[in-house]
């Protein structure tokens, strides 16, 4: 019987006890790095991919792009970061390491860094790494990243020599080296300046211009079917051992195929044939048919938080404060996280902005008392003092990732028995992603699941342009403090301040955090650390 496994490395894991209604398979996540473990017998038994070097992994939606400085879809970086690579990253501990700076400086005022970058690294086209690559792309990454624009407004990128660069910032802050090592979304790949001098600051989309120096390069994309990453060549990798992001890496299949099929069933019927060799989202209603099969190793892994989002537009209900606290205070989350997994044993709540798992550096006691009130009667007299009387109220959902989806619908009927008029709107990503972010006049709500940021600036409230941005001197002074502390340490004592400002205006209710279930067929050697697949450190067992 296959079972949920994770990496013992981790500091301070979290054990889960996945339920079943017979038996029971054992879950466990870990707060850092989860590796899934091929436990088969033979190569030839492990599938197609076995024999060719090749692992076919299937996916619900692909990303609306595949610019790693621009896009914040958490599948992008699945795909890309097997093809791009940073300055500096993290190791299995979260701490900075280099990647392609062969080191780094930091001066004693905090304001000047310099990067000493690594000699005879190239491109996938050829092309050598140099100074002028890294400062394009710097330039180009501060312009267009959401999280680069803030923490690094007013910073100047110099070529020293070919192979030195320096960043100089207006204001020492912790920030710098976070994002720079943060490979998630809106990452800072490094790209070749010729590209940066094409496209600008639009996203890139010709296939030719996905370049990076990765050990893998994007081979196709066929839109809405699939997009084939392939083994590298001329890879050259760092001396270090891996170790998280960072460190040695080897590309040892010769492709990996992403496949991207919206319906969960089509999914669960793949996995199960042995058409598909892995997938990261099981479907929560089906698990036993995967637990019990005897050719898949599962895990678990945290999905993100999911969070119930207001508009911001003026004409709608949510403009004002009172029916947010309204729809907030009448929450029963509870319900609303086993629609969308299943099992209580498949997500937490959480009563801040960030993730438990980021609760060693994030963590505070505001808002913990009022959450998840669960109280209908008042919640029914704040609507009625916040001036609704009946009006339509549009409920924005995505149908293609499950336990968003299955939320939206508890949700919905929640706010029916305010007596709300709830309609529930659903669309595939792509209709979902323009409406979401550019349409908010046709939407008031909206469940949607978010990566786990690694700072607080980075979720919904303080986000610049995103809805739930009520701006105002309160929030502009409370996010110069926070991106002027100069230590951890110091932004976390800060903390406290940002989720007062949560609770004060409420521009989103946090609802809990999802887990999801991960599979892959025996013999699939498949490290996983943040959230992501490691693919360049993948690989089938071999004959015993």
């Amino acid at each position: 019987m296959p079972s949920f496994s994770h990496d013992h490395r981790d500091a301070a894991p979290r054990r889960r006890a996945l339920a079943r209604r017979a038996t029971a398979a054992t879950a466990a996540l870990a707060a850092g790095a989860l590796i899934l473990t091929g436990c088969g017998s033979s190569t030839g038994e492990a599938g197609s991919g076995a024999a060719t070097g090749v692992v076919n992994v299937v996916s619900p939606a692909q990303p609306e792009s595949l610019d790693p400085q621009i896009s914040t879809d958490s599948i992008m970086a699945e795909i890309t970061l097997p093809v791009y690579e940073t300055l500096v990253t993290v190791d299995s501990d979260l701490a900075v390491q280099p990647m392609l700076a062969e080191s780094f400086e930091r001066s004693e005022d905090g304001l000047e860094y310099t990067f000493m970058l690594r000699k005879g690294v190239k491109f996938q086209d050829g092309s050598d790494l140099d100074a002028d690559d890294v400062v394009a792309s710097m330039n180009r990454w501060d312009r267009v990243s959401i999280a680069a624009q803030e923490a690094f407004a007013g910073a100047e990128w110099t070529k020293v020599d070919d192979l030195t660069v320096t960043l100089t910032v207006p204001s020492a802050s912790f920030l710098h080296l976070l994002y720079l090592s943060n490979v998630t979304t809106a990452y800072s790949a490094i790209l070749p300046s010729e590209v940066i001098e094409k496209v600008g600051d639009n996203p890139i989309e010709d296939l030719a211009d996905f370049i990076g120096t990765g050990p893998y390069k994007i081979a196709s994309w066929d839109a809405d079917q699939s997009i084939v990453i392939e083994k590298w060549d001329d890879y050259q990798p760092r001396a270090e051992a891996s170790s998280g992001f960072a460190g040695a890496k080897e590309a040892t299949l010769d492709q990996v195929i992403f496949s991207f099929v919206p319906d969960a069933s089509t999914r669960s019927l793949g996995i199960l044939s042995g058409q598909y060799d892995a997938t990261t989202e099981l479907p929560f209603d089906s698990l036993d048919q995967f637990t019990e099969d005897p050719n898949l190793v599962l895990g678990t892994y945290l999905v993100g938080p999911i969070n119930l989002v207001y508009s911001d537009d003026p004409a709608s209900l949510f403009s004002k404060v009172e029916n947010r606290q309204a729809v907030n205070t009448a929450l029963d989350r509870d319900p609303i996280m086993l629609g969308a997994v299943g099992s209580a044993d498949l997500y937490d709540l959480v009563h801040h902005n960030m993730t438990r798992e980021k609760e060693p550096i994030w963590n505070t006691e505001i808002g913990k008392a009022d959450f998840n009130q669960h109280d209908v009667e008042k919640a029914k007299k704040m609507l009625a003092d916040g001036g609704y009387t009946g009006q339509p109220v549009r409920l924005l959902a995505n149908k293609d990732y499950t336990e968003a989806y299955n939320s939206a619908v508890v949700v919905a009927e929640q706010l029916k028995g305010l007596g709300m008029d709830v309609t529930l709107d659903a669309y595939e990503w792509g209709a979902f992603s323009e409406k979401w972010r550019e349409q908010r006049d046709e939407w008031d709500l909206v469940v949607f699941p978010f990566s786990s940021e690694v700072d607080p600036t980075q979720t919904i409230g303080f986000l610049p342009g995103r809805a739930g941005y009520f701006d105002g001197p309160e929030l502009q002074e409370l996010l110069t403090r926070f991106r002027a502390a100069p230590t951890q340490e110091d932004a976390s004592m800060i903390y406290d301040d940002m989720q007062t400002y949560i609770e004060k205006t409420r521009p989103m209710s946090r609802i809990g955090d999802a887990h999801n279930v991960y599979a892959a067929k025996k013999g699939l050697d498949l490290p996983w650390f943040s959230e992501h697949f490691v693919w360049w450190n993948a690989g089938w067992a071999k004959s015993s």
